[in-house]
């Protein structure tokens, strides 16, 4: 297939650890290959800066805290024709949303969605790094990218692993939305959501699940870890 002429790139990074596209650039081959598709500026080192330079496509990690995240984000989606939202803390408000004692509902400006346009988003904690490129790649190409719609479930069968709910273990695969290829529970680690919930979760269902297994006080904690599995 021949590849046209490259688009422009550009990573930017709110209020996060930072280390979402690093998944990408942890992996050189990858991250050389992608760049045969798109001319990349890794702006985050530079995250003050004043963005005045038109891209075809950007990508932003981390959640816009603040009245000058928000004005940044904004900033980010007119310099943009298309933006790309990676990892829990742009798509649900991340672990930082916990820095704050005001209601889940009273939070100011933690989710990047409710600030500007989100046209393609790419979950999880660390996000999937053979997501994010295919996301790319099909960006590039003019497709449209999407999500599964399966639960980590799932994939824990294709997998062959044995259900921590079942020995009573925490775990919220039931309702978290497939695509990391239930990386945490393969190595003994419960799922914790943060690929956030797929489109029919059914979390009165996993609420009720949980019940003999955590505190009746922790499991709102509990599902709303990363920012929420879009608990009420």
């Amino acid at each position: 297939m021949e590849i046209r002429s490259k688009k422009t790139l550009a990573i930017f990074s709110l209020t996060s650890c930072g280390g979402c596209f690093d998944v990408v650039k942890d992996r050189p081959e990858e991250y050389f290959a992608l760049q045969k598709f798109y001319t990349v500026d890794d702006l985050r080192p530079k995250h003050k800066n004043t963005i005045d330079k038109k891209y075809d496509i950007v990508i932003i990690e981390g959640h816009p805290r603040g009245k000058s995240g928000a004005e940044r984000a904004k900033t980010i989606r007119r310099n943009a024709k298309i933006v790309v939202a990676i990892g829990a803390c742009a798509h649900l408000g991340g672990v930082y949303q916990m820095g704050t004692l005001l209601p889940k509902e009273k939070r100011p400006h933690l989710i990047l969605s409710k600030i500007i346009r989100i046209d393609y988003l790419v979950p999880g904690c660390p996000v999937n790094s053979d997501e994010l490129i295919r996301c790319l790649i099909d960006l590039y190409w003019g497709r449209i990218f999407r999500l599964p719609d399966l639960s980590i479930c799932f994939e824990c069968r294709q997998n062959e692993n044995n259900c921590l709910l079942k020995k009573n273990k925490l775990c919220l695969g039931p309702i978290t939305r497939a695509g990391c290829g239930s990386i945490c529970i393969n190595n003994g680690e419960a799922c914790l959501g943060c690929r956030g919930s797929k489109p029919d979760a059914n979390i009165e269902k996993m609420t009720e699940i949980l019940k003999p297994i955590v505190i009746k006080d922790e499991i709102d904690t509990v599902l709303t870890m990363y920012g929420g599995l879009d608990v009420k």
